[in-house]
């Protein structure tokens, strides 16, 4: 049983199990150098998130699919996030057996890299000033409906021309020829025309189309990480069941982009801090009257000058 991006253990080759628990430790290691006491509270927000999350699971043949939150983690707790699911994933191992207790390096691992890679794409494109104009949010949306069609484009040329047993060269060659068909090409662009029309009808913030990206990435990335693991390897795994993992979770693709694309503009708005991001100094309206002008002309007009007070 393949629980979705968790590999199950008696899957991979001893090899790969120390490599794993060696890359994980150094993460871990890294994420956890000067750690204050303000972060923890968060940290561990995300690791109930991400904990809760994964353990809702819906099953979909021989596997089954759940939220991954990966961007969402490595979005808000930056390089905290190997604390955040490795935690998450010890927990569900030991609580709920999901997983496996061999191959929790490898998962973790699968995780969190990609985790990292939100954080920094993020960081990378809301620098980007223009982005955030009309132009630039249409731009990033279509391009995250753009790479979802062709993920999904992919994946099933490659689940419909796959034995059971392995991956073929010729559907992989399939698949590869799938990516610069005109007719595929043109329906990704109209499809990432139609998601770019959709999201200027949200009226969303300027943060949203950046997060919906992000988070769209983040998962297929997982997915692919957790398959080429799976693929290079697993032993006698059949490639259909590899396959159907990318295929079921590209609808929580879409899903995951838009609950980070609405997380991340909510916290610009109110603790732009979380995201990294310095907060925009107010700037006061031209020819605004000051508060203490206001407060002088709403004084009494009584002439308290010493000279009338002196008369009087």
């Amino acid at each position: 049983m393949l629980f979705a991006v968790h590999i199950s253990d008696n899957v991979l080759a001893p090899a790969w199990l120390l490599a794993g628990f060696a890359l994980t430790m150094m993460l871990l290691w890294l994420g956890s150098r000067k750690l204050s006491d303000d972060e923890i509270p968060r940290i561990a927000i995300l690791t109930a998130a991400f904990f809760i999350s994964s353990s809702i699971h819906i099953r979909v043949g021989p596997t089954s699919i759940h939220l991954l939150l990966t961007g969402l983690v490595g979005v808000v707790i930056g390089m905290r996030a190997p604390l955040a699911i490795f935690t998450g994933l010890l927990l569900q191992a030991f609580l709920i057996g999901h997983g496996g207790y061999y191959v929790l390096g490898v998962n973790a691992c699968i995780m969190t890299c990609p985790a990292l890679l939100a954080l920094a794409l993020f960081r990378f494109l809301h620098q980007i000033a223009w982005l955030k104009t009309s132009i630039g949010r249409t731009l990033i949306v279509g391009i995250g409906g753009f790479v979802w069609f062709m993920s999904a484009a992919y994946g099933v040329t490659l689940l419909l021309n796959s034995s059971f047993t392995n991956l073929e060269a010729i559907a992989i060659e399939l698949a590869n020829a799938r990516l610069i068909d005109p007719w595929i090409v043109g329906s990704g662009i109209v499809f990432a025309a139609l998601a770019a029309v959709l999201e200027r009808q949200l009226e969303s913030s300027p943060e949203f189309p950046i997060g919906f990206l992000v988070g769209e990435l983040s998962v297929l990335a997982t997915v692919a990480l957790n398959c080429a693991v799976l693929a290079i390897a697993g032993e006698n795994l059949p490639s259909l069941m590899i396959m159907g993992l990318v295929i079921a979770h590209l609808p929580f693709a879409v899903v995951e982009g838009v609950i980070l694309g609405f997380v991340v503009g909510f916290l610009a708005r109110v603790k732009p801090e979380m995201l990294g991001i310095a907060p925009q100094p107010e700037t006061p309206a031209k020819d605004a009257p000051s508060f203490t002008n206001a407060l002088a002309s709403e004084a009494s007009p009584i002439d308290a000058s010493p000279h009338k007070l002196m008369n009087t």
